[in-house]
This record gives C-alpha cells, structure tokens and sequence, in this order.
C-alpha cells in the first residue's frame, strides 16, 4: 500500500520532526514551533500507522458463479471487500477503481466502459456488481485499486488488489453477417442416405419425451393414443469434419474479418451438435507442440463445449498455416467417411 500526500506528510521526515521538535523545546522563544513540530511528527507516525493497518486488513475480491459468457451476455458478480469493519471504526470512505480488458464492459459507467470508480459502503462486505462479455478471448480484471481518502485532503492510501478471476467470452451464436450461409453445405447431403431428410430410414417410433424431435409419427400416435416420434437410422453422413481457415485471399496472411468465419462455425456446430450429429473440428493454427489444432469426433453438450473454447482461444498473435498447407493437412488427416465442410472466406460474402 502507498500513501499519496504532500511531501511535508511523508514518513521520512519522523526523526527530522522530532529531533528538530526536542531541540526546540529548550529553546527560549522556539517552543511553540518545536511543540508544533513534535505535533506534526506524531500526526506523521500515526498516518503511517493507519498505512500498515490498512495493508493488513483490506483486501478485495471478485466472485462469480458464471465462468463462461457468450459475446453480450451480462452476469452479476460479487465484490468481497475484506476488512470493512477496520475502515468503518475509522471514519474513512472507500472507493475502488476498476479497470478490464477489451473483452468486459460496466454497464453502468457508461463514458468508460471499461473502467469502473464505485464508492463502497464500510457497513458491508459484499456489494453487487454487473459486467457485461464484448469481445470474444479471455477477460479478466486488469487493475483494481482501492483507494482510502483521508479529510481535508490530508492524503490517500492506495492498495493494489491482483484479481484471479478469470471469464471466457465464447464466441457469439449469431452468424454474422447473415448472408453468408449459402455455402455452409449442410443441406446438401444426398437425399437417399440422410435419415434427417429422407422418411424412409425411419425404424420405428417411440414415446414422446418432450424433446426437440425431428417428426412426429401421426399413425404410431394414433394407433396407441399417445404421441410418438420417430427414430431414425444412424448413417455416416451425419458425422462433419469442420475445415476452418482463417487466411486472407493470400493464402499467408490472417482474414480481416475473421472473426465472422468463427461466429458461423460456433453457431453450425452448436446447431448439428443439438441434432445429434458428430463433428470433428480442424483449424489452420499451430498448436503448443508445433501441430496443426485438431478436435477429434465431439458430440453432445461436452464436444460443444470443447469445440467453444478453442474457437474462443484463438488470438491474431497466434501462429497460423498457410492455406494449401492446411487444405493438403487436413485430406489426409480426417475421416473419410465424413462430410466435410470448409470455412474460410468464401463462405462470407455468397
């Protein structure tokens, strides 16, 4: 903790005041001054005192249930202020500054978004606070500072307080733009073999759960008087390999608008995901052994899951591969039994 106050306040000058202040005292006509300066070194003392007490005692903490945002999402977080009862017996208000990455906002302070001054009532130890996820990528709390003001301007205890929590702004579910669906492929599997499109795979039926079904079987209803859906044949066409390129028109260099091809890949894998479909996932980006990123088959709510956070890690600073590279990578490295889908910038701008 530092204390910010004049130079005349600082604790260096304790032994100056006080020998300067003995002397004086025995000194015809200089008691005054030198009582004053006794006065001025215990008043010194006793704010360096405060200083080590408030080290000691005041610490700052965020807790949050939510560790996972999509881009918009807002969550409410609490503001753990240790120490409190200290600062109350003393009388002195406490203010903290807040300040975060690009990724979190404050709603509430609306010429700053990312940066929060926010008065802290001493009477209580939590106080409830909402940030709001902007930019996909870690987010966390870059500098939180508390700040204890003393009257009359006397000064300024200030305490750095490291903030742990961390979030993870996955990347958002709406395609953007909106346009650029025409070549995602999903619809073009063969009519013959998919048993989402063709009612002819259908195996039989069962009772109605209340899930998202994908048809209901009026005469399997009709017959037993409760509604049924149908089942379908598994086939292999129901399994994607995703080929994610995030390259320029160069082949070398990073998309500019690269953060569209992520937000259409979060959104039709989340989407196949749901259908009960199995995607494998592939991105032209080196991995921490040198390796080109790879998801094996994912399904369910844990492959979303996987697939959402290494779409939600990749950063502009990463190391990339270059398109033909990438495309040569990753025919010999998938399964050939899958349906592959490539996203790069062509599917953009259709």
């Amino acid at each position: 903790m530092t204390f910010s106050t004049h130079n005349a306040l600082q604790k260096q000058w304790i032994p100056v005041y006080g020998f300067a202040g003995v002397i004086l005292v025995f000194v015809p006509y200089m008691e005054i001054v030198g009582y004053a300066l006794c006065l001025l070194a215990g008043i010194v003392w006793f704010f360096e005192r405060t200083r080590k007490q408030l080290e000691q005692a005041l610490r700052l903490h965020i807790h949050s249930h939510e560790s996972l945002l999509f881009v918009g999402d807002e969550t409410e977080v609490q503001l753990i202020l240790d120490g409190s009862e200290v600062v109350e017996r003393l009388g002195l208000p406490v203010r903290v500054r807040l300040k975060s990455n690009t990724a979190l906002s404050f709603p509430a302070h609306d010429r700053s978004p990312n940066s929060l001054d926010l008065t802290l009532r001493t009477d209580q130890a939590r106080h409830m606070l909402h940030i709001q996820a902007e930019f996909r990528g870690p987010a966390y709390i870059e500098e939180c500072v508390l700040a204890v003001t003393l009257p009359f301007h006397l000064g300024t205890y200030l305490l750095e307080c490291p903030i742990e929590k961390r979030w993870t702004v996955l990347p958002s579910l709406t395609l953007h733009p909106p346009v650029g669906t025409k070549r995602l492929a999903l619809g073009d599997r063969p009519l013959t073999a998919s048993p989402l499109r063709n009612p002819l795979q259908v195996l039989g039926s069962k009772p109605y759960e209340g899930e998202p079904v994908k048809e209901i079987d009026w005469v399997a209803t009709a017959k037993l008087g409760r509604v049924q859906s149908k089942v379908f044949q598994k086939t292999s066409l129901d399994t994607f390999t995703f080929a994610v390129d995030l390259s320029g028109p160069s082949g070398y260099t990073l998309h500019h608008d690269f953060e569209s091809i992520i937000s259409q890949v979060a959104y039709v894998t989340t989407r196949l995901l749901k259908e009960e479909c199995k995607v494998e996932l592939f991105i032209n980006r080196f991995n921490g052994e040198g390796k080109m990123e790879h998801i094996s088959l994912q399904e369910g709510e844990r492959g979303s899951r996987l697939i959402l956070l290494m779409l939600a890690d990749l950063h502009p600073g990463n190391r990339f591969i270059s398109t033909d590279a990438f495309v040569r990578m990753v025919e010999r490295k998938r399964l050939k039994q899958s349906h592959l889908v490539w996203f790069n910038q062509h599917n953009l701008y259709d």
